[in-house]
This record gives C-alpha cells, sequence and structure tokens, in this order.
C-alpha cells in the first residue's frame, strides 16, 4: 500500500511494511532511524537511542524503539506487537501526513550547473521531508549580467566565512529582485577562487543566503542550505563520523537519501527561516 507521508514515501523498506513486510527487533538503519524521529515527535521520547556517533536517533530497533511502539499501538487501538507491522506503519503514515514546517528557498542563477536545478530542488526537498520539513520554491532568476559584472563575477573570490558583509559575496548577494529577510537566497556561480571549494552558506546578517559552485554534486545545495539554517552557533559545524549524514563536509555523489540528527533538526527549527506551517 503506498505511503502518503513526506516523512516515508521515499523508504522502500517502510512502504514494503506498509504492504506487510514486518519490521521487526533487532533491524537497523535508516529506515528505522525515520521511524525513531517520527515517534519522537508523536511524543514518544527515546533518550537512549539519541546522540550516537552516526545516526540520531541510532537507526537500531532495540529495547527502547520496541518499547515506544507498544506505547504508541496501545495509544491507538493497535494490537501491541511490538513490530512494525502494517496497521503501525499505515498508523504513523496518518499521523505525520502534514508538514510541520517550511523552508522557502529563491533561487538566482550566474551559470549552468552540473546537476540540473530541478534535481538539486528535488533532493533537498526528500532530505528535509524526512523529518516533517517543506522546501517551497519562493522564485527562480537567471541573473542577466553586463560584460563588465560577467567578468568579475566569473570566478567569486574572498573567503567563506560565517559572517559576510564586503567583498564580491557581499556583492553578488545583493543581486536579483528582494525577498522577507526569513527566506534563504541561493546563488549559483560558475566557480570560487577557493580551491575545492563547491559551496558557501557565509551571508550578511539579515540576508540569509548561500553561495553554489555549478560543479557542486546532487546534495551540495541542501548541504549548503543547512548551514545557513544551522546558523554559525550550531556545534559540530560539520558531521565528520558519518558520510550518510547531509552535513559530512565533504561532497558526494551517492545516490542514498542524506539524513540528519535529531540536535540538527532541533536547531532547523528554531531558525527564523523555518516556519511552523
Amino acid at each position: 500500500m503506498a505511503l502518503t507521508s513526506p516523512r516515508f514515501v521515499h523508504k522502500k523498506r517502510l512502504v514494503r511494511a506498509s504492504d506487510g513486510r514486518t519490521i521487526h527487533k533487532g533491524s537497523r538503519g535508516s529506515h528505522v532511524h525515520l521511524v525513531q524521529m517520527a515517534l519522537i515527535d508523536l511524543g514518544y521520547p527515546m533518550p537512549r537511542s539519541i546522540g550516537g556517533n552516526r545516526y540520531s536517533p541510532d537507526g537500531v530497533f532495540g529495547n527502547e524503539t520496541k518499547e515506544k511502539l507498544i506505547a504508541f499501538q496501545n495509544a491507538n487501538n493497535i494490537s501491541e506487537s511490538g513490530v512494525i507491522d502494517k496497521e503501525t506503519m499505515l498508523a504513523l503514515d496518518h499521523f505525520c501526513r502534514d508538514y510541520t514546517h517550511q523552508v522557502t528557498l529563491h533561487f538566482r542563477s550566474l551559470s549552468l550547473t552540473s546537476v540540473p536545478f530541478r534535481k538539486s530542488l528535488e533532493n533537498a526537498e526528500k532530505i528535509y521531508a524526512q523529518y516533517g520539513i517543506k522546501i517551497r520554491f519562493g522564485s527562480g532568476q537567471s541573473l542577466m549580467l553586463s560584460e563588465a559584472e560577467e567578468q568579475k563575477f566569473n570566478q567569486i573570490d574572498g573567503s567563506c566565512g560565517w559572517v559576510i558583509n564586503t567583498g564580491e559575496y557581499n556583492e553578488l548577494h545583493a543581486m536579483g529582485g528582494p525577498v522577507p529577510s526569513t527566506n534563504i537566497l541561493v546563488y549559483y556561480v560558475k566557480s570560487f577562487s577557493e580551491a575545492n571549494l563547491l559551496g558557501c552558506g557565509g551571508h550578511a546578517a539579515n540576508r540569509p543566503a548561500c553561495t553554489v559552485a555549478a560543479e557542486a554534486s546532487h546534495w551540495d545545495t541542501a548541504h549548503e542550505v543547512g548551514h545557513v539554517l544551522l546558523t554559525s552557533a550550531f556545534n559540530p559545524v560539520h558531521k565528520n563520523n558519518h558520510r550518510r549524514n547531509l552535513m559530512y563536509p565533504y561532497s558526494s555523489k551517492s545516490r542514498r537519501i542524506k539524513v540528519l540528527t535529531n540536535k540538527q533538526i532541533t536547531q532547523i527549527r528554531r531558525s527564523p527561516c523555518c516556519s511552523s506551517i
């Protein structure tokens, strides 16, 4: 049976659970992680399953997950099996059917990108949807530069810092139509002068923006948006010990949908750019 919740619809193992292929204690992976996150958001905290070095919640169907599933089943008149069976999966899908937050992005392009724009947006939508956050397309604009501007911004010079009030980054972020200060601008450029740099989440105060290179990979737009949402106050800036995490510091061509931790999601939901629906 097809799932409808944005949290689960792209996870094949959970779709199969809704068709009757039960998930038992001992299972592990991102599918368990997403069910754990959903249960936490529905009011079933899992203090023993969070804070791990990889997934957090840990993606391990252990005793705590079984306990919380039974509590969820009991509260919703479902047989207390302690497994993710068809009835339980469909109930989770029902209660998580709506987005709870939204982030609006506005795109400004100076260059064609290696990954089609639509694909970068779609990948960002998939990642954040797993946690009930809707990525909303606000607007798109191809910046029509003068010859002098094209020469100047062909390569973006300057250092990528958290607060950028001067230099080419700052000038670039002033281009294009204005947007609300609670929305995020995403600029696509040809390249940066900094070697191997594919994106920068730095921006001026009250002008949330990020910059992405034309050669950026599938998940890099979502990664830079993540920096804007997490802000410089979040620590650690990068998730160095888990390649599957969206905030892993190196670009990835893996097709597996990236994940976030409960700590990252909590901070993102606090961002002025992430509003409740």
